[in-house]
C-alpha cells in the first residue's frame, strides 16, 4: 500500500538543552564579559597592552620590537610571562584527563585562584589611584595576566565549543562561516555570538568605567570571576558529583 502523497513525517525534535550545561555556559559568558573589562583596563592603564588576549598582546611585543620600544616590549613580554606561568599552573591542577561530569571540581579550584589574582590586582590598583607606576605596574601586569592564563586554562578543560572566554575569533569566524547557511540556530553558533557580545560589552564597560571612574574596573571584574566560582561551587561542586 503506497504512502498517502502529504504524508510526511514530523521533523526530529530539537533535543532539550541540558539545564547544567545551559549554567555552564552562562558561567563561560560572565568570564568572557570579566575578560573584556581586563582588557580595558589593561591597554588603557599598563601601558596599551593585552593581559587577557595573548593573540594582540603578541602583535604588540613584536611591533614594539621593530620600533625600538624598549617600555613596551617589557610590557608584553611581561603579560605573556605571566599569561604562560598561570596557564602552567592551571595545568597542573588539571593535568589529569577530563572527568565526566559538566563541570569538574578542579575548574572551580582554578578559577578561585584566578580570583584570588584579581582581587590582589583591585587591592593594588585602588591602592594607587588606578595610576600604576615603575615596579608596582610590573606587578599588576604580573597580577592580571597570571589569572588570565588560569581562567583560559580553565575554559580550555570545560571544551565549550566557542567558549575559550578570552579570544573569540575562532567563534566570529565559524558564525560567519554559518551566516549564509542561516546556521545561527544551532548551539554552537549561540555561543559564540554571545562570546563576542560579552567580550565586546565587557571591553566598553571597562573603557566606560576607566574614562569616569578609573578605580572600579578591577573590582568589578574581582566581583564577577568571585560569581562565577560561588555559584559554580554551589551548582556543581557542592550539589553533586560532577567530577574530580
Amino acid at each position: 500500500m503506497g504512502k498517502i502523497e502529504g504524508d510526511k513525517p514530523p521533523p526530529p525534535a530539537s533535543p532539550t538543552p541540558d539545564p547544567a550545561e545551559r549554567k555552564r555556559e552562562v558561567l563561560l559568558i560572565a568570564l568572557t564579559f570579566a575578560a573584556g573589562i581586563v582588557d580595558a583596563v589593561s591597554y588603557l592603564g599598563l601601558g596599551q597592552i593585552f593581559t587577557a588576549n595573548m593573540t594582540g598582546n603578541i602583535v604588540f611585543l613584536a611591533l614594539a620590537l621593530g620600533e625600538r620600544s624598549l617600555p613596551t616590549a617589557l610590557h608584553s613580554g611581561g603579560a605573556l610571562l605571566g599569561f604562560c606561568i598561570g596557564a602552567i599552573l592551571a595545568g597542573r591542577v588539571l593535568a589529569r584527563p577530563r572527568p565526566p561530569g559538566t563541570w569538574p571540581h578542579r575548574a572551580t579550584w582554578v578559577l578561585l585562584g584566578e580570583a584570588t589574582c584579581m582581587v590582589a590586582f583591585a587591592i593594588v590598583w585602588a591602592a594607587v589611584g588606578g595610576a600604576p607606576g615603575g615596579a608596582l605596574l610590573y606587578v599588576l601586569i604580573g597580577l592580571s595576566s597570571l589569572g588570565m592564563g588560569m581562567q583560559n586554562a580553565a575554559a580550555r578543560h570545560l571544551a565549550v565549543p566557542g567558549l575559550t572566554t578570552t579570544v573569540v575569533t575562532t567563534a566570529l569566524t565559524g558564525f560567519m562561516v554559518d551566516l549564509p547557511a542561516l546556521g545561527i540556530t544551532g548551539s554552537t553558533q549561540r555561543r559564540a555570538g554571545w562570546a563576542v557580545f560579552a567580550l565586546f560589552s565587557g571591553a566598553a564597560v571597562g573603557a566606560i568605567l576607566m574614562i569616569n571612574a578609573r578605580v572600579v574596573p578591577p573590582f568589578v571584574t574581582a566581583a564577577a570571576v568571585l560569581a562565577v566560582v560561588v555559584i559554580a561551587y554551589i551548582q556543581f561542586d557542592h550539589s553533586g558529583p560532577t567530577g574530580a
